[in-house]
């Protein structure tokens, strides 16, 4: 009986965690506070914690020449819980960049 408490308290406070894939049209504003920044079509700013490496490769969007270049951004979004402060947090990460201008 035992056990199955202690299996049971381990899936209920397990952490649990979602991806989802998304993707949208945006101009890239830049880097900020290690966030990379893009602006919608819509005047939505996206900030994202992360970019793949494969996305970095096929952009170095570090450089500043891209600032103000429109792109298509595909990226996931982490969505887990907090074991201290049991908080939903949204990690987000660019997967992929296809520029639409030169």
């Amino acid at each position: 009986m035992r056990t199955i408490s202690i299996i049971l308290f381990a899936l209920a406070t397990a952490v649990v965690s979602t991806f989802t894939t998304e993707t949208f049209t945006g101009s890239y504003t830049g880097l900020e506070n290690d966030m990379y920044v893009f602006t919608t079509e819509e005047g939505t700013t996206m900030e994202f914690d992360d970019i793949s490496p494969e996305a970095l490769e096929k952009y170095n969007i570090i450089d500043e020449a891209l600032v103000g270049k429109t792109f298509t951004v595909s990226y996931e979004s982490l969505t887990y819980t907090d074991e201290e402060t049991e908080e939903d947090i949204v990690k987000y990460t660019i997967v992929d960049l296809e520029l639409l201008e030169e």
